[in-house]
């Protein structure tokens, strides 16, 4: 994280609440991510972890509280003033969701080409620059199908970060990998967090993983923040959730 004393928030959950039907996901939440922070948030299956991202991207909005993005309210703004506040925000899913029919190269140019005004020359600088920073070579022509999965999740790695987010959102980005190829993924988080001065958002089941980049993990359960705090403070938390991840993470 950054060396400011006083590192200033770049994300801010007041009192948030998010219900679906009657049911109530998160029941009034509130937290800050810091200025070049990567924070971890940790839970089971359906205790509204994504739901928060989607929050701060605006693919749902909060029924209650209020969310800072970069100093700017951003919970009630109309729909069509969110595109500012999305082009901030960098997001990695699950999977890949590369195009099929691209080339490597396009797949990581699609976005600077559509939301920047840029010559080819310059757009394929930064293609070159952002597979470099992913540790991918000689990959812009092959098509998505001819690499593998974890290559492929280093080019949806390559492409989000092409258009230059101030903050970087991750929902479960190890998922279906492999120990190796989880390790060098969430090696490339903390790398690419530092190198570009973002901050970061890891949506994860993986304690593991948590301990072994984050700078701060929180940890979700039945709409409610149980704990939170730095990886050596969280090994020393007693709560059973937290002491259930810590085990697995010891014994994986």
């Amino acid at each position: 994280m950054n060396s400011n004393m006083n590192p200033k928030s770049m994300i801010s959950f007041k009192n948030i609440v998010k219900r679906f039907g009657t049911r109530t996901i998160l029941k009034g939440i509130s937290f800050d991510v810091a200025e070049g922070e990567i924070l971890f948030v940790l839970g089971t299956s359906g205790t509204g972890k994504s739901v928060l991202l989607k929050n701060i991207v605006g693919l749902l909005r909060p029924d209650e509280g209020e969310i800072w993005i970069d100093g700017q309210e951003v919970s009630r703004i109309p729909e069509d003033d969110y595109l500012p506040v999305r082009k901030k925000c960098g997001m990695v899913f699950q999977h890949p969701a590369l195009f099929d029919s691209m080339t490597i190269y396009d797949n990581v140019a699609f976005g600077v080409r559509r939301h920047e005004r840029l010559d080819e020359a310059a757009i394929s600088e930064r293609v070159t620059r952002c597979l470099q920073l992913v540790n991918l070579a000689d990959v812009e022509d092959k098509m998505p199908g001819q690499i593998s999965y974890g290559m492929q999740k280093r080019v949806s790695l390559a492409r989000t970060v092409a258009v230059g987010p101030k903050i970087l959102l991750f929902d479960e980005p190890t998922t279906g990998l492999d120990p190796v190829t989880t390790s060098a993924v969430n090696q490339l988080i903390k790398d690419l967090s530092r190198t570009l001065k973002t901050t970061s958002m890891v949506v994860s089941h993986d304690m593991r993983c948590a301990l072994e980049i984050a700078d701060r993990i929180m940890v979700l359960d039945q709409g409610h923040i149980i704990a939170q705090g730095t990886p050596e403070e969280l090994k020393q938390s007693a709560h059973p959730l937290v002491r259930d991840f810590l085990d697995e993470a010891v014994n994986a």
